[in-house]
């Protein structure tokens, strides 16, 4: 409104004066964040995502940045007397992109992503937590999982937990959704080590769920573990006559040996690192320590992935050969560049003092593809700057870290891709070629494995909150793309698995039901005896109806605190609560039997209050419960006539 004070000049004033309270938007209530291990972590650069949350809208977007499914173990191929598939065992090593795929197979939208650590990683509690910390700067995720967790040694499982607990207590803004261990089915050590702290922000769900999933397998996977009537294969070629297919497997076995070399030696290379990480922790001890150690490490980095590079003219595969080889050609331009820059550092005078030049010998990088750039000198360049050791140093840096640039590019596409790629091509060649090995693959596609249910789960609170509300319980749904629970409960079982009469901690069981399918047949918090937070469904109402009020209350801080601001509080509220009760998220016949918001001198604050800048308002909502027992009375009934 207009400040009738501040008019001194004579004229027309307009006043718009505001009649309607401001409104409150609805926060989103299922925006999972899945914290795990991923294939890779890139958006701009190699493992620049690495424990930074990015929010994500399909599986696309996930391939994009994350990578694909981890490579399963496979382990006893059978097959029968006519080469037919019969069975065998698959163990997932890693479980968040299937966890995923089930969240979207059951209506599962936007969430975020964590990359914790790579597939290749052994899984470490700390990687977990520390994903946590990272998540915690996030405002919008309300739901924290972690498909992953369950392969963590000892505890592990329940410290991750109860860290998870611990977050959702100080923001009130998500809850947790967790898996317990796979044989863990009436979970006992779940209930014994989980604690007794925050429990209504937590809900547990098992058993494990048996899924049929596309698998990442390839030849390099199933060979050597077939098996023909219990007979060992060693080698596919034996159950083809074909030379055609037998070449292809032959360029395959070529293709594995030298795959397997590319990851030892770019290991060996980067310490178990990646090319860029191992390049940019040395340039920062050059950075941070400008000395002649410090840029002779870097210098012998450089002239080690040539050294890497020439290694590879000695592949078995003729295409991966003939790429490394190319590979070579492309970079003797910018390594001739890499020793000119040395070669003016270690230059008498201009150089850098008691540098010691790292240019490998001609012997070690003697591939004809470099031609004569390790024999012969190029003269030294003219691009160092500064008059002291320090200064020198830090002006070569740029220069080296775009030749290293077009390195990495080079290795990247010439090598550690073309590999990926040939491999990909010469497998999709022998399936379309090699029935037996064809079937093999789709049986083992076709294979069923166990997983976490937290996805799924995630998934299901998606579809219902879209479809129903928050307030609706996420039970008695239907999973899509599980083929049956990991175990089968009896009455008794679910007794003790729904009701925990010792600390509440009930955990909500998936189960499967003739005509229906598998069903979520639970729907409490890990507070199962706590008469206000047992329910799923009122948690997170709480949750929604809270976080929605606090980022709509924010713009009256620092209002006047007087009836005028409290009554458009008030009204605001109760609009809000109006909208929610008209959807039948709040139970009574009128909206005063619904809920009731309350603020105001006398009402909830005292002149103390207001002297201490205290703004006091109180909600309380009848939110609906679901039946969970719904009980059938049934008695005889004399006749009368």
């Amino acid at each position: 409104m207009l400040n009738l004070t501040s008019i001194k000049t004579p004229g027309v004033y307009i006043d718009e004066v505001p009649k309607f309270p401001p409104s409150i938007a609805a926060v989103e209530t299922a925006i999972p964040a899945f914290i795990g291990y991923t294939e890779k972590a890139d958006r701009l650069a190699p493992q620049d995502l690495h424990m930074e949350p990015l929010r994500i809208g399909s599986i696309a977007d996930y391939e994009q940045f994350f990578g694909g499914a981890p490579k399963p173990t496979v382990a006893d191929i059978q097959l029968d007397l006519s080469n037919n598939f019969v069975s065998a065992k698959i163990t997932n090593q890693k479980f968040l992109y299937d966890a995923l795929r089930l969240f979207y197979a059951n209506g599962g939208g936007d969430c975020y992503i964590v990359s914790i650590g790579l597939h290749t990683d052994t899984p470490d509690k700390t990687h977990f937590t520390d994903g946590l910390k990272a998540l915690e700067k996030y405002d919008e995720p309300t739901i924290i999982l972690f498909p992953d967790a369950p392969l963590l040694a000892v505890n592990g499982l329940y410290d991750v937990q109860k860290a998870a607990l611990l977050q959702c207590e100080l923001l009130k803004d998500r809850v947790g959704l967790f898996d317990l261990k796979q044989k863990d089915y009436q979970g006992v050590d779940f209930r014994n080590n989980i604690g007794i702290n925050s429990l209504k922000y937590g809900m547990a769900y098992a058993p494990w769920i048996q899924v049929t999933l596309n698998k990442n397998v390839t030849y390099n996977d199933v060979k050597g573990k077939v098996n023909k009537v219990g007979n060992p294969v060693p080698d596919l070629k034996t159950l083809t006559t074909d030379n055609t297919i037998k070449a292809v497997i032959t360029d395959l076995d070529n293709l594995n040996t030298d795959a397997a070399k590319i990851v030892t030696d770019t290991n060996t290379l980067t310490g178990n690192t990646n090319l860029l990480a191992a390049f940019n922790k040395k340039v920062a001890d050059v950075l941070t320590t400008p000395n002649d150690t410090n840029l002779e490490a870097l210098f012998k980095y450089l002239f080690a992935v040539a050294q890497t590079l020439n290694g590879y003219s000695a592949f078995t595969n003729t295409d991966l050969k003939t790429s490394a080889q190319t590979t070579m050609s492309n970079l003797a331009a910018r390594f001739t560049d890499i020793i000119k820059y040395e070669e003016e550092v270690t230059a008498a005078g201009t150089g850098v003092t008691n540098y010691t030049a790292q240019k490998p010998a001609g012997a070690s990088v003697n591939a004809p593809e470099w031609g004569t750039v390790f024999t012969a000198s190029p003269g030294p360049s003219a691009i160092l700057v500064g008059a002291t050791d320090t200064e020198k140093i830090q002006s070569l840096i740029p220069y080296l870290e775009t030749s290293f640039g077009f390195l990495l590019s080079a290795y990247q596409s010439g090598v550690q891709n073309a590999a990926v790629q040939l491999a990909r091509t010469k497998n999709d060649a022998l399936i379309a070629g090699f029935p037996v090995y064809k079937n093999i693959i789709s049986g083992i596609n076709n294979t069923s494995t166990a997983i976490p249910p937290s996805g799924a789960i995630a998934g299901i609170f998606a579809f219902t909150d879209n479809n129903r509300g928050v307030w609706k319980a996420p039970a008695n749904v239907s999973l899509a793309a599980v083929d049956k629970p990991d175990f089968i409960y009896t009455n008794s079982q679910l007794d003790q698995l729904n009701v925990d009469v010792v600390s509440g901690k009930s955990i909500n069981a998936i189960r499967p039901f003739t005509g229906k399918g598998t069903l979520v047949y639970g729907g409490r918090t890990l507070a199962g005896n706590d008469n206000e937070w047992r329910y799923v469904s009122v948690r997170r109402f709480f949750n929604m109806v809270e976080e929605s009020t606090k980022k709509a209350t924010e713009q009256f801080v620092f209002e006047s605190n007087d009836a005028n601001t409290w009554v458009r509080v008030q009204a605001m509220i109760e609009n809000f609560l109006t909208t929610l009760w008209r959807q039948g998220a709040l139970q009574g016949a009128t909206t005063d039997k619904a809920f009731y918001v309350a603020v105001g001198l006398g009402k909830t604050m005292t002149a103390l209050d207001i002297l201490e800048g205290r703004m006091i308002v109180e909600i309380g909502m009848a939110v609906v419960r679901p039946a969970e027992f719904i009980i059938l009375r049934f008695s005889h009934k004399m006749p009368e006539a």
